[in-house]
């Protein structure tokens, strides 16, 4: 496809030496930008901007994660940045969404052929949301082994903070990650499981010196943004849920509320998580308490 045929199809390119060509994604300051210039569907908005990214194969905590933070983050103003892919980039998308903010997919492949295929309509979502669908290669070109790496550098020179949630050792999350450092920018990392192997890259970012995010509020500090706590009411809460935040009448440990709601540790310690993210509660030493 021709750039003029993929300009009638909302698809327009921008040429590295347009005035409307990102300024993040320029020579000067950029250390790897695009060579030609982007594809874009949809619309470069003003604003600052956040990437949130990690595995494709995430848990249900992962993705609860990323999507609660992303919902927290775009109801701030701000935009919310990843890679159209599965699992934590999905959810992180979706949760923008869901809060009526902005959103943009930076992709591996080609705006006419959306990779992975069932996300066709999540990407729309994006574009009708007044999100952009950002890619630097011809609009039909098929996603292949490297061209995923190299996306990931864009969404990390878009982004003024990298969020990585759930990686594993070998993720592109942790290249996300990576090339974000290199470029000044600051990385936090949502902390995981110990004993899974999805976690392990990300938790090691933190022994590395990233910021830890205990709570979404957390990533609004590091960007010296106050949040506005009446938009950050929870709800839907599940009978779990309910039933620990009756148990927080007053502080308490992780082994009290066990033995007062008479759940698993497991989900006792998923829901403590969920409850956190959801700023329904939160942990000081150790001491659990409702907020």
């Amino acid at each position: 496809m021709n750039r003029m045929k993929a300009k009638n199809r909302d698809i327009r390119f921008i040429s590295v030496k347009d005035a409307d060509f990102p300024r993040e994604l320029s020579e000067k300051e950029c250390p790897w930008p695009p060579k030609k210039g982007i594809y874009l569907k949809g619309k470069l908005s003003e604003g600052r901007r956040v990437a949130i990214v990690g595995t494709r194969r995430a848990t249900s905590y992962g993705k609860d994660s990323a999507r609660k933070i992303g919902e927290i983050l775009a109801k701030e103003g701000l935009i919310i940045v990843s890679g159209l892919a599965l699992g934590i980039d999905s959810s992180a998308h979706e949760g923008a969404l869901a809060a009526g903010g902005i959103t943009w997919a930076v992709l591996g492949s080609g705006i006419d052929n959306i990779y992975p295929r069932t996300n066709k309509e999540l990407s729309e979502k994006i574009f009708r949301g007044k999100g952009a669908i950002i890619s630097e290669y011809e609009p039909e070109a098929e996603a292949s082994k490297w061209t995923f790496p190299e996306r990931n550098r864009i969404v990390a020179a878009l982004s003024e903070l990298i969020i990585v949630i759930e990686a594993p050792e070998k993720s592109g999350a942790l290249i996300t990650a990576r090339l974000g450092l290199e470029a000044g920018k600051e990385v936090a990392v949502i902390p995981g499981d110990i004993s899974r192997p999805n976690f392990q890259g990300s938790n090691r970012l933190l022994r590395e010196g990233a910021h830890m995010i205990a709570e979404p509020k957390d990533a609004l500090y590091l960007l010296g943004i106050v949040p506005n706590e009446k938009k950050q009411k929870f709800d839907n809460l599940d009978k779990m849920e309910e039933a620990i935040l009756q148990c927080l009448s007053g502080p308490k440990n992780s082994d009290e509320i066990i033995a007062e709601t008479k759940l698993a540790a497991e989900i006792i310690s998923r829901k403590l998580t969920e409850l956190e993210l959801k700023n329904a509660v939160r942990r000081s030493a150790g001491i659990w308490q409702r907020l």
